[in-house]
């Protein structure tokens, strides 16, 4: 049989080696690949699920928007619409003074009839004088107009101010457009928010001015319909 030299034998481990080596590259280099696509293709998932998200956060932000100012309409309409009411109990508080009014010249008018010998009312005619009364005073009084003038007086609305700085709401990730809108969108809600905040003060304080004019209506009509008894009892008297 033929022999192997010593050369021979070490010409065959090179290129056992070398063929080990470009096996192993090639592996490397087919590893390396696979790795890559299987990077871009999470990148890839990660964009798609971010563009998902975006797209989700932006529609929320319009949806809060939208009711956050149909909740500002109906605040301003509510509003306008108890401001209407307070411009009526006015009126009707007006009505009530002007009956008082023309109570009080009817009682000057009898007290002048009633007179004796057109000097004096005689004893036997002398009726309880209604002004004196407590009821009357704590409506009609000097205390009771000035009352009315300080509660008149619009208040200090709490509820609005100045607004704070805010923002930016949202954290960029894209940096486009629908991101901007989104900053856009939450900033008007906070505005809205804001305003909302400055309606429902002035409504609670006209709330307040209101309820405590229905309670002076109601005892200016109850000591109105004492007066007018009175006044016609003083007329049936003088028939």
């Amino acid at each position: 049989p033929p022999t192997i030299t010593t050369s021979q034998s070490l010409h065959t481990l090179i290129l056992l080696h070398w063929s080990f080596i470009r096996q192993s590259l090639l592996l490397g280099v087919c590893f390396s690949v696979k790795r890559r696509r299987a990077m871009d293709d999470e990148r890839y998932r990660l964009e798609q699920r971010i563009d998902h998200v975006t797209g989700e956060s932006l529609d929320a932000t319009r949806r809060i928007r939208q009711v956050a100012e149909e909740t500002h309409g109906i605040g301003v309409e509510t509003l306008v619409t108890l401001n209407e009411q307070g411009e009526k109990l006015d009126n009707a508080e007006r009505n009530l003074d002007e009956i008082n009014v023309d109570l009080k010249q009817t009682d000057k008018n009898l007290t002048e009839l009633e007179k004796c010998c057109g000097c004096c009312v005689c004893p036997h005619r002398q009726t309880r004088n209604v002004k004196g009364t407590k009821p009357y005073k704590k409506v009609y009084g000097k205390k009771a107009q000035q009352m009315e003038a300080i509660t008149e007086q619009p208040g200090a609305n709490n509820g609005g101010g100045s607004r704070q700085a805010g923002g930016p709401y949202v954290k960029r990730i894209t940096d486009d457009d629908r991101e901007e809108e989104m900053e856009e969108n939450l900033q008007a809600v906070s505005d809205v928010l804001t305003n909302l905040k400055g309606i429902a003060g002035d409504m609670g304080g006209e709330l307040d001015r209101q309820n405590y004019q229905l309670d002076r209506l109601n005892q200016k009509m109850d000591v109105n319909t004492v007066h007018l008894e009175q006044a016609n009892y003083r007329i049936r008297r003088q028939l």
